[in-house]
């Protein structure tokens, strides 16, 4: 302000033009942190708004991107909210856990108890993930006290549920996962085309699915008896994701598995009777399968055509960023024409099936080109007959890598109310490529021609 304030031969300010100067800068002064509190506040809100949006639709990579973007306009309460949905979302689950420890423990926050409740859950199913069962437990007990007004009933009933699972399991000793070198393991496809890995328990060799898709590795009442599972006193419900079918399972662990020269230490079940796990349309008996928690803490998979999966003791990094987690189930990103859309990856699946999101953001074009029928869905727990669409082809891009499926059913209505994605992709996605990498540690998925 001093140069406004000196006199100058040609343009002298003084007198009343001095003080009127003054003043005018001195309101300034008051006025501008002002407007720029509100101008914060303004940014704040709608950079919340479109992160919310992308939550609720669960695109967790446009949600990360726009993140990315807007992180500078997002007060601190705002910032860790969706940092946490964020880490959880590819895998980085103690960051999830202490970006809400940061926020529920620091009251000058003022976090509303709807917000409060959903990231408990979302907290629980991070320590879950990195197998803290009793502070799992601990906050779904917490949950249920404090927020039952809060969360809808469904929702409450799930969390009830999922507290007898990890209750059981609070005294259980966390996955532990030993890989000393590279390792090579056959895999070979049983009578329905599912990939089955050998695994040695107790000196006696087994075959066990090679699912994505299993929330947790199951196997029947009886070979629970014959891996030697310590078989836990609890039983809660499960769901099977092709059908939506509930059914009351129990849970144990296997204290040790082999896995090539892989060794898995506390490796959690679900025990179900023999007869859930049973494929009655094809007479075929499921024994054991291999689920996400235990695939993931491989860290990286290289699955090959030929029939064989290398898995590294060093995963390798990659400018891929197209592998996320929705709870416990992973989710590709794949360009679809001009979309980019997620799906769940499910190596337990043959064939890949488009949902209700697909049918309607390409009903016109599906009417047009594919043929309605019914189709029956095969999962633990029965079958369902569903109406569908058969399309001749879908196609879709993996990275820079395309992807063609051959007829594949568009479901016509959810599995479930909160269903978000547009499809589940089966081996038949799979077999486009000659290697297919998984990787849980840079979350990416690559296909190799």
């Amino acid at each position: 302000m001093i140069p406004l304030i000196v006199t100058n031969a040609k343009y002298p300010i003084k007198g009343i033009v001095t003080i009127k100067y003054l003043l005018c800068f001195a309101l300034a002064a008051l006025i501008l942190p002002g407007c720029s509190d509100h101008t914060k506040t303004l940014q704040n809100k709608a950079a919340v708004k479109k992160l919310e949006e992308l939550l609720d639709k669960k695109e967790y990579f446009r949600l990360e991107t726009q993140f990315q973007l807007c992180a500078g306009k997002l007060d601190n309460k705002d910032r860790l909210y969706f940092k946490a949905f964020i880490d959880n979302a590819f895998n980085r689950n103690i960051e999830c856990i202490n970006d809400i420890d940061s926020l529920l423990k620091n009251d000058q926050l003022r976090t509303p108890d709807s917000a409060r409740a959903v990231l408990k859950v979302l907290q629980t199913d991070s320590y879950f993930k990195s197998f803290q069962y009793a502070k799992a437990a601990k906050n779904d007990s917490s949950i249920v006290k404090d927020y039952a007004h809060t969360l809808p009933k469904e929702e409450i009933d799930d969390i009830k549920n999922d507290f007898i699972k990890a209750g059981a399991l609070s005294g259980v000793p966390a996955q532990q996962t030993v890989i000393k070198r590279n390792v090579s393991i056959p895999w070979t496809k049983d009578k329905l085309g599912l990939i089955e890995i050998p695994l040695i328990s107790h000196g006696q060799g087994f075959n066990g699915i090679f699912d994505t898709r299993a929330n947790i590795s199951s196997i029947t009442q009886t070979y629970a008896r014959k891996l030697g599972l310590h078989v836990l006193n609890a039983t809660y419900n499960e769901g099977s994701g092709a059908t939506g079918i509930t059914f009351k399972t129990g849970i144990g662990v296997a204290d040790s598995l082999l896995i090539g020269d892989i060794v898995v230490r506390n490796a959690v079940f679900q025990v179900m009777p023999d007869s859930i796990l049973y494929i009655a349309p094809v007479k075929f008996q499921l024994n054991i399968i291999i689920g996400f928690p235990v695939i993931e803490q491989l860290q990286e998979v290289d699955l090959f055509k030929d029939g064989h999966m290398v898995i590294p003791s060093t995963p390798s990094k990659s400018g891929l960023r197209n592998l996320a987690l929705d709870a416990l189930d992973p989710v590709i990103l794949l360009k679809s024409g001009n979309d980019s859309l997620s799906f769940y990856f499910d190596s337990g699946a043959v064939t890949t099936d488009l949902y209700s999101a697909y049918f309607e953001r390409y009903k016109k074009l599906i009417l047009k080109t594919a043929i309605k029928k019914k189709a029956e869905f095969g999962g633990a727990g029965g079958t369902q007959k569903k109406d569908v669409y058969i399309l001749p082809e879908f196609n879709a891009m993996l990275g820079n890598e395309p992807a063609a499926m051959e007829s594949v059913s568009i479901l016509t209505k959810k599995i479930y109310p909160k269903e978000r994605f547009y499809g589940n992709l089966g081996q038949d996605f799979m077999a486009n490529f000659s290697e297919l990498v998984f990787n849980f540690k840079y979350m990416y998925v690559k296909g190799v021609k």
